[in-house]
């Protein structure tokens, strides 16, 4: 006679096999699998149960029941101390935020999912959660400590044999390795790495490998070794694959790293054509990427001055980043009520305790500089906003720019380039205050959000800035503004209204930067009324 915790094995074996073979699960398969659990009263088997049907409504896009299914299956899984799946629906939980644009929660899952990973030996699991946290960290900018990541991923996949997708793993793995040694300036371990990806192809000819990944990898290592024909021929290759896709959410990962590449090269009418294709396959439905992208298309229609592409695409953003700060809002109450309910073990929130100091510190302030990061920028500046309009006072907003920037990377380099940043990054660090709150915006470009203060105090204080940064006398021979590294500022001042958003005061202080640019740079412009140009 087959004892009963025997039975609930073989079956448990036996659905796990079934999905090995032939993919995700439908929905009639899922719910066979929880009616056989309420038979047998069995944790295990619901927990594999709740973990295919989250698998099911991730594929069908519906995030809520996701999280759902994830929360009713850890809790299974941690009952019945089935701590590979237990790490495996961590690591989905942080798929589903990133997902979302919530990175912040997202590493919180992939750490507790690590958790379990390393204490319990599961080193193919440790590697895609090893991944995912790089992933995060080059969305941060974070490049050594993503390129760390990566590389102990790269390591635990070599020596984890035990899945059919684990080379696709491995190449994903070494491609996004190789372009954080790309943007460290190592290049010759870039190199190294698409060599061996060559190598693991051929060794591999019958396993499928990330295609276009790889091509956007080749194009920016002959990018780097300044091989402009070659370069041309692979970029050509890329854009053809992206027109033959329908969802570009597929690679979505890797699409700013080759809209960044034609900006570097100056291959302006190739940039366009990615623009079209990929808002042809729906770029407008995946905010989260639209963001990223938003840098490199406006330097393209500033180059081009197209001003009314650049102005309606500048509004559009703004739109995008409010509707999404809301989502994010919205998914973060949703998630961390489903977290509350996965933290009833008081060891397991003794254990979170410092990894959440950690990741706070991670995703408030900007690795690089030591300023304030986009994240807590939003909060910030949508807290400021409501207190100026509930209290009549002024707000004062400031984009602010390197001049020629690009000229100064192309003739010191990046590494010289990252110096750079950091000393301008020192001058708005010195003035940050409780009135004056400095942010890293991305690349060279800063936020400072002045509260509370007067308009001469405002002025007062941009002019200061410009003073102090030329004083800082950075060299700069390639600068169309002087000797030295300057700056630009758009400041944009009012009492905000009940009409008015706190993205209104952002796009008015890109105007006034965009007046700045124009005009010959290395200056400020204050702005105190609405205008379209």
């Amino acid at each position: 006679m087959v004892r009963k915790e025997d039975e609930i094995q073989n079956y448990i074996e036996q659905v796990i096999e079934r999905r090995s073979r032939g993919g995700s699960f439908d929905y009639d398969t899922c719910q066979e699998i929880l009616k056989y659990a309420a038979d047998m009263k069995s944790d295990a088997i619901s927990g594999i149960g709740y973990y295919y049907f989250a698998e099911y409504y991730w594929y069908q896009g519906d995030n809520e029941k996701t999280m759902h299914c994830l929360s009713e299956c850890t809790r299974c899984f941690r009952v019945v101390e089935m701590y590979d799946f237990l790490a495996r629906s961590y690591n989905m939980m942080g798929a589903v935020s990133v997902n979302q644009g919530n990175l912040i929660v997202a590493l919180n899952y992939y750490y507790s999912g690590l958790q379990y990973a390393e204490e319990h030996g599961l080193d193919y699991v440790n590697a895609m959660l090893e991944t995912n946290i790089g992933y995060i960290l080059v969305r941060m900018r974070c490049y050594r400590e993503a390129a760390s990541r990566y590389e102990h991923a790269k390591q635990l996949f070599e020596q984890s044999k035990d899945s059919y997708s684990h080379i696709y793993n491995l190449a994903v793995v070494m491609i996004y390795s190789g372009s954080c040694y790309l943007k460290l300036q190592q290049p010759e371990q870039a190199f190294a790495l698409l060599d061996r990806l060559e190598k693991l192809r051929q060794e591999f000819s019958d396993r499928a490998f990330p295609d276009i990944e790889m091509l956007i990898f080749q194009a920016e290592c002959i990018a780097e070794r300044g091989n402009s024909d070659n370069l041309c021929q692979c970029i050509d290759g890329i854009l053809e694959r992206l027109r033959k896709m329908k969802d570009i959410a597929q690679v979505g990962d890797c699409l700013s790293n080759i809209a960044e590449l034609l900006l570097k090269t100056g291959q302006y009418e190739r940039l366009d054509e990615f623009f079209d294709i990929i808002d042809d396959r729906g770029l407008d439905k995946q905010p989260m990427l639209a963001m990223d992208l938003y840098s490199v298309r406006r330097n393209l229609l500033l180059h081009q001055n197209r001003t009314e592409e650049y102005l309606q695409h500048t509004k559009r953003y703004f739109s995008v980043y409010e509707q999404d700060r809301q989502n994010n809002r919205q998914l973060t109450a949703r998630v961390m009520e489903l977290r509350d309910k996965l933290k009833s073990m008081e060891t397991e929130q003794e254990k979170m305790y410092d990894y959440n100091r950690h990741l706070k510190n991670m995703a408030l302030y900007d690795s690089m500089t030591k300023l304030a990061n986009r994240t807590f920028l939003n909060e910030y500046i949508s807290e400021k906003f409501e207190e100026a309009r509930r209290e009549n006072k002024l707000l004062g907003v400031e984009l602010m720019d390197i001049d020629c920037f690009k000229q100064y990377n192309d003739t010191y380099g990046h590494l010289a380039g990252d110096t750079c940043i950091e000393a301008v990054a020192g001058v708005l660090r010195e003035l940050h205050c409780d009135n004056i709150f400095c942010s890293r915006y991305g690349g060279d470009e800063f936020m400072i959000v002045y509260s509370d203060m007067s308009l001469n105090e405002i002025t007062e204080t941009a002019g200061k800035i410009q003073s102090r940064v030329r004083e800082l006398a950075i060299p700069h021979k390639a600068s169309e503004c002087g000797d030295v590294v300057t700056v630009s500022q758009g400041v944009f001042i009012r009492q905000p209204e009940e009409q008015n958003r706190e993205w209104d005061f952002n796009a008015q202080a890109d105007i006034a930067l965009y007046h700045v640019k124009r005009d010959g740079r290395n200056s400020y412009r204050i702005e105190t009324e609405f205008s379209e140009v």
